[in-house]
């Protein structure tokens, strides 16, 4: 189981080691993506200058610890009108400096909570010094301009076009964009997340802490038991620093600068963070897996984690799992009924979606209080918020997409392909009838996973493998296993327009990986 217009110009085109130096890292660990890491296990815990944040849930007895959330913005008269100003900032993680490309000065961007039918505004002002290279070169797929950005609001069911979710606007240094979302009546409630989604420096910006959780209220928020628990974003981030505290740059000079060896997966901008909690109490996590590049396989030592929605999907009925794999971009929403006083392991586990497994990482301490309250797990979830789609609903022919290295890359990045091309933001790839219901295999001829990603519009899991799913899932993010495929259904519905789909190791997707859609 993976259990409006512009305020200025803009283009539609055309972590943590202080003192430490950066281990060369070869083309072939460089595009591993979910692959070997080798971070060791961190002890260490940090400050942040967010401000602590209990979330909506309400305990009998005394308030536990404050565990540091990032900052929350909500909608006022149905409106949340914000800005996020993009600038390199210096805060502390872990006791030492680093220089990162920010959201707002801060280690994680803001917390945005909405409802069904209000409206989102967001100026996105980019602070970020003069580009290197402000000409972009005749090969798109290489890592350029790394301070051009612009917005994804990653899960939201909304206009792909003009100043909605529309990844093709470019935001040059010292330029603006405003833009606005209306979330429709249709958009399941739910964890969503935004980030950086500029083609050639979205990795770079990600690896940055770029990112932020994005909340539609509503649904599973309204069940009594859930709605008593403490309601908290665990936004997992990764950060590659080189010596000085700051993301190296991503350029010929210097093609493989994030040693895996330098990793470190922060939550909430924070190394091994302690969430504290009573014995018998529930607790709801938001998991997101916010990194560029790395699966985390989560679990939390001696707990059962009670997946109650993912990828801001809610489940028909509550699933009990020891852990559940998160690929880059997926998310979780489970509660955990703290057990016996104690401290308790929040774990990355091995990941087995690669030839080689991942390290086993420790990402946070549950300490577990010695003051016991009673809280109950819900019995029953409200009704899923899509039908699933029936053979006698497919409107065409099976598609096929095959992700895969490309063998005769251009030097000196390698480049990764879709159906054997290059991501090329002049073309086309596929024109999808609007209301249309479609079938996709997706298959991988690679040794690593490659967690599928569209934009706009959630999709049904079918089958892994031709191994068809106990029950589908609901996804808009998916592994497709290593040297293997699954089978996709979705309705392009609503919204006409272009949008991509793409491999969501970011590496994958700044060299190539992705292709565009449009509906008609």
């Amino acid at each position: 189981m993976y259990a409006g217009g512009p305020e200025s110009k803009v283009s539609r085109r055309n972590l943590l080691i202080a003192g430490m130096s950066v281990a060369a890292l070869s083309a072939a660990s460089m595009i591993q993506g979910c692959g070997s890491d080798s971070v060791t296990q961190i002890t260490s815990t940090s400050g942040s200058t967010a401000p602590p944040d209990q979330g909506s849930g309400n305990v009998v007895g005394p308030t536990p610890p404050a565990f540091i959330q990032p900052q929350v913005l909500r909608a006022v008269n149905g409106v949340l009108d914000t800005t996020l100003a993009t600038s390199l900032a210096t805060n502390t993680v872990g006791g030492s400096p680093v220089t990162l490309r920010s959201y707002n000065g801060q280690l994680t961007g803001p917390t945005l909570r909405l409802k069904q039918g209000e409206r989102l505004r967001v100026l996105l002002r980019n602070d970020l010094g003069a580009d290197v290279d402000p000409v972009p070169p005749a090969n798109p797929d290489t890592p350029h301009q790394l301070n051009t950005t612009n917005l994804h609001t990653h899960g939201l069911h909304v206009s792909p076009q003009g100043n909605s979710d529309n990844i093709f606007v470019e935001i040059h240094p010292g330029d603006s964009f405003q833009y606005e979302y209306t979330i429709p009546t249709s958009q399941p409630p739910g964890t969503l997340w935004y980030h950086p989604h500029k083609h050639g420096s979205s990795n770079v910006q990600l690896i940055s802490g770029m990112a932020g959780a994005l909340i539609i209220e509503g649904g599973l928020d309204e069940v009594p038991a859930i709605k008593a628990a403490r309601d908290l974003v665990y936004l997992i981030t990764e950060l590659n620093v080189d010596g000085t505290g700051q993301v190296p740059l991503w350029n010929a000079a210097n093609t493989n600068p994030f040693a895996l060896a330098n990793r470190r997966l922060l939550v909430n901008g924070q190394l091994v963070p302690t969430l504290s909690a009573f014995s018998g109490e529930v607790i709801r996590l938001r998991i997101i897996n916010g990194t560029a590049r790395a699966a985390v396989p989560f679990s939390i030592t001696g707990h059962t984690l009670n997946v109650i929605s993912l990828d801001g999907i809610a489940l028909p009925s509550m699933r009990q799992v020891s852990s559940v794999l998160l690929p880059p971009a997926g998310r979780c929403d489970v509660l955990v009924r703290c057990g016996a006083p104690g401290n308790y392991d929040v774990q990355k586990l091995l990941d087995t979606s690669v030839t080689n497994n991942d390290a086993l990482v420790n990402i946070g301490v549950l300490n577990v209080l010695n003051t016991v309250v009673t809280m109950e797990l819900p019995d029953k979830l409200p009704a899923p918020p899509y039908q699933n789609i029936t053979d006698a609903e497919l409107t065409d022919p099976v598609k096929q997409f095959t992700f895969a290295q490309a063998n005769n890359s251009p030097p000196p990045f390698p480049n990764f392909t879709v159906n054997g091309v290059l991501f090329d933001p002049t073309r086309v790839d596929v024109t999808i009838p609007l209301n249309s219901v479609q079938e996709w295999e997706l298959i991988n001829t690679t040794t690593n996973g490659h967690p599928f990603h569209i934009h706009v519009n959630d999709f049904m899991v079918v089958s892994v493998n031709n191994v068809p799913l106990p029950e589908p899932e609901w996804h808009d993010t998916f592994n497709i296993p290593k040297n293997g495929r699954i089978r996709i259904r979705h309705r392009f519905e609503d919204f006409k327009g272009m949008y991509v789909f793409h491999c969501h190791i970011l590496v994958h997707e700044d060299l190539g990986m992705m292709q565009t859609v449009n509906v008609v």
